[in-house]
């Protein structure tokens, strides 16, 4: 499971509770950063010289070329997003750690219908709905 830490005062979410709904299928070594738009454009402005905020951003941290991916996802979880948003942007996210790109529309597509696939799995899994 991965590691979460929710950097908001008043997620209205907590971070045991996302962790649960996430469950295994995203790896032990990945941390999953929940925080707002002003963090999240500082990092896309120090690490991708891109001033404006975006809804999420990955480091992929792994030293070495196993299969397993290491690193860290910081979402916007800005004004409580209906869960099935967050886990949008935290899988994507995840999928960015695994080697994944939407350098293409053929990508885009394939990128965008894995998202979704592990969305309704782990909504299902915690008995959520979108």
């Amino acid at each position: 499971m991965a590691q979460v830490v929710i950097l908001l005062d008043d997620a209205g979410l907590s971070a045991e509770a996302l962790d649960l709904i996430i469950g295994d299928t995203i790896s032990d070594r990945v941390e999953v950063v929940v925080t707002d738009p002003g963090y999240m454009r500082v990092l896309n402005r120090r690490y991708r010289h891109i001033d404006r905020t975006t809804d999420v951003l990955s480091f992929d941290l792994a030293a070495s070329e196993d299969d397993r991916p290491e690193g860290t996802i910081y979402v916007d979880g800005r004004l409580f997003p209906p869960i099935g948003e967050l886990l949008e942007r935290i899988f994507h996210g995840y999928l960015h750690l695994t080697g994944r790109t939407h350098d293409t529309d053929g990508d885009s597509e394939a990128m965008a219908e894995d998202v979704s696939c592990m969305v309704r799995s782990a909504m299902e899994r915690s008995s959520l709905s979108c």
